[in-house]
């Protein structure tokens, strides 16, 4: 006998899907970072189907959101990244007749790992013009009407903090460029037997400069963004929702709090390349506003065992932008090993410092693993 839908329906309401069993996970239970949303599971493909006039911004926003995930990756490549040298066997003095043989194991060992940092310089390359393109798509004077939505600008901040992070590993490591020194050797020794290597040499001449130079990717991004005029309006944009963010306690979790803490530097540094935009920028923003905010977090994480200073990145930064050298306030800022006792009382975070400062003393006797 067929037993009657409502009453099916009815009876499984009676049943209790509950057991003893303990759930060592909890409940699923999504916490939102932000108060708008920031992401879209499905990638904004349903924005088409509407016609609605989003389909450019959503369409940009899914290309930074995949550079963002592929510049995460290339920032576990670059943080895990050890030195090969020390690995690579010595031959005594009795078997110097198998030397070139063993430069040219050494070199296949190495072009490995060189290979994995030119990837990187690509990379960069392409994200900082995909991200200047998409700063001077603002800068047309029918798209300063509205703007970018929160969750555009969230985007160019994560992705600009992506590449400052690879930046400052990049600086960080010494054993790239001990191992690079060493890769040029044996590749000078070995291409010897080889025809045609003029285009070798170039590229290997361009990573060179790119593994030594300081802030390399924050200097080629500069160099993107200012192909065309009128970018400084969507920096502006974007340090004025850094500040009132930061003010506001907007970011609930410490994963954004810090991503604009340390993109805000670089966006004032980059909005400050020229005295008429300085000015501009701090009509807007008034320079107390953005040294109560350095002095509120004077030191910042960025990896588990690699830290940033805003103000050290101000004074860094200002020897390569020569219009930002003049915003003597900003520059006047001690960084954290510059702060002395009696100056300490003036930081709200007081104690942090302290933290800081032994910390720092006691890692100064152990040896480095980069």
């Amino acid at each position: 006998m067929a037993v009657p839908v409502e009453e099916a329906i009815s009876a499984l309401s009676t049943f209790s899907l509950e057991d003893d069993q303990p759930d060592v996970q909890g409940l699923a239970v999504q916490l939102s970072a932000e108060r708008y949303a920031t992401s879209s599971p499905i990638e904004y493909a349903d924005v088409a189907a509407y016609r609605l006039s989003l389909v450019e911004d959503t369409k940009a926003i899914n290309q930074l959101n995949s550079l963002i995930q592929e510049g995460k990756e290339m920032s576990s490549v670059l943080y895990t990244y050890r030195s090969c040298v020390k690995a690579l066997p010595q031959l005594p003095d009795s078997m110097k007749q198998s030397q070139a043989e063993l430069y040219s194991e050494t070199y296949q060992v190495l072009d490995l790992e060189m290979s994995r940092l030119r990837e990187i310089q690509r990379w960069q390359a392409l994200a900082a013009s995909k991200l200047a393109v998409d700063m001077q798509r603002f800068s047309r004077p029918e798209r300063r009407i509205n703007g970018p939505t929160i969750t555009h600008l969230w985007s160019m901040l994560k992705l600009l903090d992506v590449l400052l992070n690879l930046d400052h590993l990049k600086n960080a490591k010494a054993s790239i460029p001990n191992d690079f020194s060493w890769y040029k050797r044996t590749f000078t020794q070995v291409s010897v037997q080889w025809q045609d290597t003029d285009s070798m040499r170039e590229e290997l001449d361009d990573l060179q400069i790119f593994l030594s130079t300081r802030w390399a990717i924050l200097l080629n991004l500069h160099v993107e963004m200012f192909r065309v005029n009128n970018v400084e309006d969507i920096l502006q944009v974007l340090i004025v929702y850094c500040v009132e963010s930061l003010e506001s306690d907007f970011a609930l979790l410490f994963p954004e709090h810090y991503c604009l803490l340390r993109v805000l530097p670089v966006l004032v540094v980059l909005a400050s390349s020229s005295e008429k935009d300085g000015d501009s920028l701090y009509k807007r923003v008034k320079i107390n506003r953005l040294i109560n905010i350095f002095k509120n977090d004077p030191v910042i994480p960025a990896f588990p065992d690699l830290h940033l200073s805003p103000a050290a990145m101000l004074k860094e930064l200002s020897g390569y932008f020569q219009k930002f050298s003049s915003q003597s306030r900003l520059l006047s800022l001690p960084a954290p090993h510059e702060i002395g006792p009696r100056e300490t009382q003036e930081y709200p975070l007081s104690d942090t410092l302290v933290a800081f400062w032994f910390l720092q003393a006691i890692l100064v006797g152990m040896p480095s693993l980069w």
